[in-house]
């Protein structure tokens, strides 16, 4: 038994999946069948004591048999290496507007010229029993089980969350449900003040969520909802709010003398949090994009992108598919060696994380200091995609991408943040014995399934990482960014090439399954080699989407912290804007938006080269 387990850790992660589903559909019977089975028996002989609703009843909990789904090897990891102070908890928010024009498809001169002064607009924001209906409208308890699941108390499998009451029936008002089995989404949903204070109190809520553990035994999510005056949170950019209010301000003009209401822009924050048992980011966005108005124009585009890649595929000679088929198995087992050869030697090679090293503590003194400080979150909107990837191939190269241009500028501003710590330290930065960290280690998660979710597949964990050596602090005052991001970019595409993320993901399958919680924790601990920082990349949707008539206007993820890792950055693209956003410890950035001000003069500095060069 052993062996075969060791076995199945090493094969492919699509294994996982198929697994995972082959469980699901395994039905045991309980002892529900059998006493639903007994009483309509009894029934049948004559009783008078069996009444219609108590065969109901009893119908009711034969539907309810909790079919237990065996827990994703991934899942069982992220649950055995999370710690007190590092939860494996992501979270996330979506900031949505109610305006004229429902799904913004309209200009503001179309809005006057076909608003009538007897049209009405539907203003009244995303509220719980919206969200809750919509839920239930979109099947997502069928579609996506695990959002109905908590983890059994042994860790190993998840379980429905039942309820004696169904979903035939729905009460949108009570928020009671009936029919099939479900979660009660009382405990996922909830409803809370608004923010007051612009960023202020929406970063305090974030930095309160990412270090708070889940009772995964309860459940695995829960979303915060609130709502008020559009910009008053910091969810949606000023300059985004003001747009919105000049569309408001000319539908008004355009109502003039119909009514004297005034009506006035909201904004709905849904602030989100779920433990990484749960599934992945991509997985998750995928998920909740069933939610939004689009959901079947988004489903239609991915199966036809699907079946775009199949008939391509299809179309290759037998010969050239078996040629095929022995290049990527060569690739796969002289690259896992290659890799495991380089990862072995960034771990021996990089002694200390470089905040230790310029600080002068060890890890044991900052994790107590992260006890007491906690985080420091920030995040904003950076620039067009178009633009972007502008620069990423101008400076980088032909295969430079936009995550080499932010990963480029989040090591920047690393180096520039170690600096602060010097300063504030008492060095002298002219002195030569200042030791300069001259290469960092970040890790770059990647998914397995290219960033898509294909229709009909639910949530789960499909995510690998490598580990890079990138420049740090350079030796040369005078190098300009872009010979930092060209040097960037010859580091990570050398690794991107090779198989480092499904190995990962399969030493984290053999750890979730073969090793102790101590050792996985440490493995994973040891496994990031003492990186700096952590850098993932977001493809989010083209075009904004909507939910229930409203404009979903910004989203923004905060990736939880491993232990030992003391930053992490988000690069995501959504509506044709890449947003950057920062999750860290505050013993290393003690001001996020310092920091993420950092990032952002190093992207300025080269959008300036570009131009120049052009």
């Amino acid at each position: 038994m052993p062996t075969r387990k060791l076995f199945s850790s090493f094969l492919l992660p699509t294994l996982a999946a198929g697994s995972t589903f082959a469980t699901y559909h395994n039905v045991n019977t309980t002892s529900a069948d059998a006493k639903f089975s007994a009483a309509t028996d009894h029934g049948k002989g004559g009783s008078e004591n069996l009444s219609q609703t108590r065969a109901k009843d009893l119908l009711r909990q034969q539907k309810a048999v909790k079919l237990q789904t065996r827990m994703t090897a991934i899942g069982k990891f992220s649950l055995k290496t999370e710690t007190p102070t590092n939860p494996s908890v992501p979270v996330f928010f979506m900031a949505l507007s109610s305006k004229p024009g429902r799904k913004n498809k309209e200009s503001a001169e179309e809005l006057r010229s076909k608003v009538s002064i007897n049209d009405t607009v539907d203003e009244s924001p995303l509220t719980p029993a919206k969200f809750e209906k919509r839920w239930v409208e979109s099947k997502m308890h069928e579609k996506h089980p695990r959002f109905s699941s908590k983890v059994t108390k042994d860790g190993n499998f998840f379980e429905p969350i039942t309820t004696p009451r169904t979903i035939g029936e729905m009460d949108t008002t009570s928020h009671s449900f009936t029919g099939e089995p479900l979660a009660s989404l009382r405990d996922h949903i909830l409803e809370t003040l608004h923010m007051n204070v612009y960023r202020e109190d929406l970063k305090s809520r974030i930095e309160k969520l990412v270090t708070s553990a889940m009772d995964v035994n309860h459940k695995l999510w829960e979303v915060q909802i609130s709502s008020g005056d559009l910009g008053s949170s910091g969810a949606i950019s000023q300059a985004r709010s003001e747009e919105i209010k000049a569309d408001y301000d000319d539908y008004n003009r355009s109502r003039s003398g119909a009514d004297t209401h005034k009506h006035k822009p909201k904004e709905t924050v849904l602030l989100f949090r779920c433990h990484h048992s749960l599934g992945d980011a991509v997985s998750l966005t995928a998920a909740l994009g069933d939610l939004l108005d689009e959901a079947a124009e988004i489903r239609d585009m991915i199966k036809a992108e699907i079946k775009r890649r199949r008939d391509k595929k299809g179309k290759q000679s037998a010969l050239r598919k078996l040629l095929a088929f022995f290049q990527k198995l060569i690739w796969l087992l002289f690259g896992s060696i290659t890799v495991l050869t380089r990862q072995l030697y960034l771990m021996v090679s990089t002694k200390k994380n470089p905040f230790c090293a310029v600080l002068n503590k060890s890890q044991k003194e900052l994790d107590e200091m992260a006890v007491e400080l906690g985080r420091s979150v920030s995040w904003c909107d950076v620039a067009p995609v178009d633009e972007a990837r502008r620069v990423a191939k101008s400076l980088g190269g032909p295969k430079a991408t936009i995550n080499d241009v932010f990963v480029s500028c989040v090591t920047a501003a690393i180096a520039r943040q170690l600096a602060e710590h010097r300063k504030n330290s008492g060095y002298d930065e002219r002195s030569s014995e200042v030791d300069l960290q001259r290469h960092f280690n970040v890790v770059v998660p990647a998914h397995l399934m290219g960033g898509i979710l294909p229709p009909g597949q639910s949530v789960g964990n499909h995510i690998g990482a490598f580990v890079a050596k990138v420049p740090g602090e350079m030796e040369n005052a005078t190098a300009s960014p872009s010979e930092r991001l060209a040097l960037v970019h010859q580091s990570l595409d050398l690794v991107k090439r090779s198989p480092a993320p499904i190995v990962s993901y399969c030493i984290a399958r053999f750890s979730s399954s073969c090793l102790p919680q101590s050792l996985a924790t440490r493995l994973f601990h040891r496994g990031s080699a003492n990186a700096a920082v952590a850098v993932t990349n977001s493809r989010g949707f083209e075009k904004k989407v909507h939910m229930n008539g409203s404009t979903i206007e910004s989203m923004a993820g905060f990736i939880p912290l491993p232990p030992g890792l003391p930053v992490g950055v988000v690069v995501q693209s959504y509506g044709s804007k890449i947003s950057v956003s920062v999750n860290a410890e505050k013993w290393a950035v003690p001001d996020a938006d310092v920091f993420l001000g950092w990032i952002l003069e190093e992207y300025s500095l080269l959008c300036k080269e570009n131009e120049l060069k052009l």
